[in-house]
């Protein structure tokens, strides 16, 4: 799943760019290479040639490499962290963000002209103090391991669009927060959570028809594959839920990515599921069934609702222990940096130094809450494809399988790793499981779909 509401209540605070040029590098599900096949083609009927893997394995060379890479995307994440903290500590301490606010006043008099003023200056110079890592860890990495096909040119281009969304969507915020910090001193921090809310669903409603499109291309998946789109009708009635064709897409990752995945996103008018054309390429319909049987589950389940739900109660207790130190830190320390009161513009690097460091600490709990999920997902996945694929089983274990061969996925991460990092469960895990969930075969009933 992907979202957008978690980075708009909080990473556009905590972070110098939304990141959307990247795609999320932890895919969903994926499929096994092999040739594409024909829009035409039938379903499979005959007997399944392929064996399913019922463990992740990769052979030597392919094993050291996928550690290799996973271990420096884990090392990335950390120094990312304190990168980040490092930067808004300097521009707190050098009063750079002092005089940034010194410039928006003598500009204009009003609050959200100054806001529109000292966010972009604040936002370029964040980005540009970071843009060695950026550069590095979005595209000299992929590179290096032979994951990515975009040019430099293409990236930069990407990277200039995060920072134009980060400076108009961090404008809006942060009007917002300040002017609640002024007009409730006391209460802001509740205040501010309650108008995050309403804030999140309009963006995750509106992201797919305004910020996904800056990025990518994406065709109906009819148009490509009208039979597959066919059989994709079919599992939507088993489960349950009605998605127009004209909201089935492909995605033209490959212009940027050599990796495979899919995703929902949006609400409502806007929901819609997305599967990349590197995936099509290199799966069979069986295997893309199941790739959108993961993605109709977080539909049919309501993951997206109820992971925003449990994650904004998450940020109600962060924004007010960020409130708490906010209110120590400028304080004690806000006067010497020319930092007049927590309503002052030039105390953003302070709340965002803050919020960071909260949001850090509370990334196992918002992993472990999509782990879950996902392995929902994954059974879902199963059971509603039960009856239209011959092997449901055998296609999801084989899908995985592709997916950590492709990506270059962790054969083996560390428990702690696991544990603060991985939004999914690790793939040896979900394959043991894609291979052994099988309750028609024991007589027992279907747990997520009702049966036929």
């Amino acid at each position: 799943m992907k979202f957008w509401f978690f980075p708009l209540a909080l990473a556009v605070l905590a972070s110098p760019a939304i990141r959307c040029a990247s795609p999320d590098h932890a895919p969903l599900l994926a499929a096994k290479a092999r040739p594409p096949q024909s829009p035409a083609t039938p379903p499979s009927t005959g007997p399944l040639v392929d064996r399913a893997p019922r463990r992740y394995r990769l052979d030597p060379e392919k094993r050291k490499k996928a550690i290799a890479y996973s271990r420096d995307q884990y090392i990335l994440y950390f120094v990312d962290f304190v990168l980040s903290i490092s930067i808004y500590l300097l521009l707190w301490r050098t009063r750079t963000a002092a005089a940034f606010r010194d410039w928006a006043r003598r500009l204009s008099r009003r609050h959200i002209a100054q806001c529109a003023i000292f966010v972009p200056l604040f936002a370029a110079a964040a980005s540009l103090l970071r843009s060695p890592l950026d550069y590095y860890a979005g595209f000299a990495l992929d590179h290096r391991f032979g994951l990515t096909t975009q040019s430099f040119a293409s990236w930069l281009g990407d990277w200039a669009k995060n920072l134009a969304i980060t400076a108009v969507l961090g404008t809006l915020v942060v009007w917002i927060f300040y002017l609640v910090v002024r007009r409730a001193p006391c209460r802001w921090w509740f205040y501010f959570w309650l108008l995050t809310i309403p804030l999140a669903l309009g963006f995750m409603l509106l992201e797919p028809f305004v910020i996904e499109p800056l990025f990518f291309n994406f065709t109906p998946l009819e148009k490509t594959r009208p039979a597959l789109t066919a059989r994709v009708e079919g599992m939507l009635r088993h489960a349950g839920l009605e998605v127009p064709r004209s909201r089935i897409f492909e995605m033209d990752a490959s212009t940027k990515t050599k990796t495979l995945n899919a995703y929902v996103s949006g609400v409502g008018a806007s929901k819609r599921v997305v599967v990349w054309d590197n995936t099509l390429r290199k799966m069979s319909e069986d295997e893309t069934l199941l790739v959108l049987g993961h993605e109709v589950g977080h539909y049919v389940l309501r993951h997206i609702l109820k992971e925003f739900a449990l994650i904004e109660l998450l940020v109600l207790g962060l924004f007010y222990l960020g409130y708490v130190a906010l209110i120590g830190v400028v304080e004690r320390l806000g006067t010497r940096s020319a930092v007049e009161s927590v309503g002052d513009l030039a105390s953003f690097p302070i709340a965002l130094s803050v919020l960071t460091a909260l949001s850090f600490l509370i990334s196992p709990v918002v992993n472990g809450i999509s782990r879950h999920f996902e392995h929902q997902a994954d059974q879902f996945a199963l059971e509603v494809t039960y009856g239209i694929v011959q092997d449901p089983n055998a296609a999801e274990a084989r899908a995985l399988q592709t997916l950590g061969e492709e990506d270059l996925a962790d054969p083996d991460p560390h428990p702690f790793i696991e544990y603060w990092l991985y939004s999914h469960p690790p793939l040896d895990e979900r394959i043991r499981f894609a291979a052994t969930y099988k309750p028609w075969t024991e007589g027992k009933p279907l747990e997520l779909v009702r049966q036929r």
